[in-house]
């Protein structure tokens, strides 16, 4: 900024008197105050994040042992201890009920970081389930009771029976008691009702026809 003044002393002479511009103070302000708000953040990161980890200060922790335990219950009892849960695998078992806890790694007793990983694997219960008795059951009531089961159903064939109405169960494949893989397919064979018996009267009026020879 440029300002033109009299001069008294010098002859009534104007003169040129130079004084800073009051905006680029106000930049060297902004670029001070950014350089300052760099250095503490980065103080900052440095602290809580870098200078734990270089020097190896991040907090141990023993693991539980969970085997044995629901899955819900070892999610529970590992994130006490500030440790995150991963399910990395499941198959089947005929010792342990669905979603109990088979392996874990690292092991019981290990120590590792807060905010460490545990890789667990489960189970996904029995192979196999045993077949309940299905005779006498409407079809339809059959087909739910072997999807619950997570089984499948196929009628195969049906026959004449005096015991059982027309459409339920009179045998089944495999015969109750009896154990299924899972997902595989029980065959059924249903009732056709009582077998249908001839007209009388149709008998009596028949005809005997005469043949000439």
């Amino acid at each position: 900024m440029v300002l033109l003044q009299p001069n008294y002393n010098a002859g009534n002479k104007n003169i040129i008197v130079r004084t800073k511009s009051p905006t680029g103070t106000k930049k060297a302000g902004y670029i001070v105050g950014i350089g300052i708000g760099i250095i503490i953040v980065t103080a900052f990161v440095f602290s809580q994040i870098l200078f734990p980890v270089i020097l190896g200060r991040t907090p141990k922790v023993e693991v539980p042992s969970v085997v044995g335990m629901t899955l819900v219950q070892a999610k529970r009892v590992l994130q006490e201890e500030k440790l995150h849960v991963i399910v990395k695998d499941s198959f089947f078992s005929d010792v342990a009920a669905a979603e109990v806890v088979l392996e874990q790694n690292p092991v019981a007793g290990e120590k590792i970081r807060q905010d460490g990983t545990v890789y667990l694997v489960i189970s996904k219960g029995s192979s196999t389930v045993t077949l309940p008795s299905l005779i006498g059951k409407p079809f339809q009531e059959a087909f739910i009771i072997l999807r619950n089961l997570d089984l499948y159903s196929s009628v195969v064939d049906s026959t004449y029976s005096d015991i059982y109405p027309v459409n339920t169960v009179i045998r089944s494949i495999p015969a109750a008691g009896e154990k299924a893989l899972k997902k595989s397919t029980v065959k059924l064979i249903l009732s056709r009702g009582p077998e249908p018996v001839a007209d009388t009267a149709d008998t009596l009026n028949y005809e005997i026809p005469i043949y000439y020879y």
